[in-house]
Parts: C-alpha cells; structure tokens; sequence
C-alpha cells in the first residue's frame, strides 16, 4: 500500500508546536488551510472540551468561519491538528471515535517543555487511521 504524502510549511509545524507548548498541559487543537495539495495555514482554536486535559474538541462554527473564509479562493479546511501532552503522537480510542471520514489529523506530542515533540500525519480510511508522510516543503507559493 502507497503512503500518501502531504507537503506542509516548515512555519506551519513551528506554530503548532509552539501552540502544543504552550497548552500543555491541556490539549491544544487547531484546523489545517491547505493550497494546491500545501498545507499553508494552521487556525489556532480554543478547545472547548469539558476536560482539556484528556480530550480536544473544535466548535462547529469555528470550522465554519474557516470554511466561509475559504470560499471563493482556492484555499480549503484539509483538516483538524492537536496535542498529545503526555503521550505519543498516534491516535487514541477517542481520536477515532470522533474523526471524519477523509479529514487529515496532525497530532502533535508529547508536548512537555524539554520532551523533544514529534508531529505525525493520519487519515481515516475504511474505519482505522492510516499514515501520512509529512513533507516539510518551504517553497513560495507561486501567483
């Protein structure tokens, strides 16, 4: 099986991890604007879960503002990013519980302030997460 490969702003994976950083040792979470197959734009969002110390969640009309705002452009909501303060950057139970069919997931973690953070790729298909290869592209988009 081929690993898609998603290109992304070097800028992109700095802010989300600044972000992770700075939440911890709550979740932080954040939408994803993709040009041209690029990941150019990470959204910080507040997460407004009940218990951000264990879970994230993104409020529909935050996703909304971000879908209008890429109407008429050639910019789209590719997907959704967030921290795993105390562990590893894979999805958990939960992550899939919640996920969107062809939405792209960037987690993030551990995001503790010395602990080397690591940010990995999935995508749902066929009812379980599969890698995506991240490729840190920092070419200018071209007018």
């Amino acid at each position: 099986m081929d690993v898609e490969v998603i290109r992304i702003r070097p800028a992109v994976l700095r802010q989300i991890e600044a972000h992770a950083r700075a939440a911890s040792p709550a979740e932080c979470c954040g939408l994803l604007i993709a040009r041209r197959g690029r990941i150019e734009e990470a959204i910080e969002v507040q997460n407004r879960a009940a218990d951000p110390l264990r879970r994230y969640e993104i409020d529909p009309r935050d996703y909304l503002q971000a879908l209008k705002r890429c109407r008429g452009t050639d910019a789209l909501v590719l997907g959704a990013y967030h921290s795993h303060p105390r562990s590893a950057p894979e999805p958990s139970p939960r992550d899939l519980e919640q996920a969107f069919h062809d939405f792209l997931y960037l987690i993030a973690g551990p995001a503790g302030p010395s602990e080397l953070l690591a940010i990995r790729a999935y995508r749902l298909a066929e009812g379980n997460f599969r890698a995506v290869a991240l490729v840190p592209d920092p070419e200018e988009p071209q007018a």
